[in-house]
C-alpha cells in the first residue's frame, strides 16, 4: 500500500508536474516537520503550489492550515504566483454499487479573499 505522499506525488508526475518533497523528519524531535508548518510538497504548476497532503484525517489539516498556523498560511497566499492546496485521500468505490474500492484525493483550494481564509472544496470531476 502506497502512503499519501507517494499517491500525490504519482498524480503531479502523471500530470507532468516538476515537484519536491519540503517537510523532513526531525531526529531530535522525532517528528515531521512541515515547510513553515503547512506545506508537504512544492509543485510548479503557472507558478509554485504548496500541497498539504493527508489522509482521511481532513479536519486537523483544515484547523492547522486555516487557524493555527494561519499567519504563514496568509504570508504565502500574499506572494505573487503562489496558491495552497489541501489534498486528503481516502477509499471510495470505482462505481457506484460496486464493490472495488480505489484511493481518491479529496482536494481543497486555500483562498486569501479580503485577508481572510477560506477553504474551497473541489468539485469530484474537478480533482485532477
Amino acid at each position: 500500500m502506497s502512503s499519501p505522499m507517494e499517491r500525490t506525488k504519482k498524480i503531479l508526475k502523471d500530470e507532468g508536474l516538476h515537484h519536491w518533497i519540503v517537510e523532513h523528519f526531525n531526529p531530535w524531535s522525532k517528528t515531521r516537520q512541515d515547510l513553515f508548518h503547512i506545506i508537504d510538497l512544492l509543485a510548479l504548476d503557472n507558478g509554485v503550489v504548496g500541497i498539504q497532503v493527508c489522509g482521511s484525517d481532513w479536519m486537523p489539516h483544515i484547523r492547522k492550515i486555516t487557524e493555527e498556523h494561519a499567519a504563514y498560511t496568509v504570508a504565502w497566499l500574499q506572494q505573487p504566483g503562489t496558491r495552497l492546496e489541501l489534498w486528503g485521500w481516502r477509499k471510495v468505490k470505482k462505481k457506484r454499487g460496486g464493490k472495488l474500492m480505489i484511493w481518491k484525493p479529496r482536494i481543497a483550494d486555500i483562498l486569501l479573499i479580503g485577508g481572510r481564509l477560506f477553504v474551497e472544496e473541489r468539485a469530484d470531476d474537478d480533482q485532477n
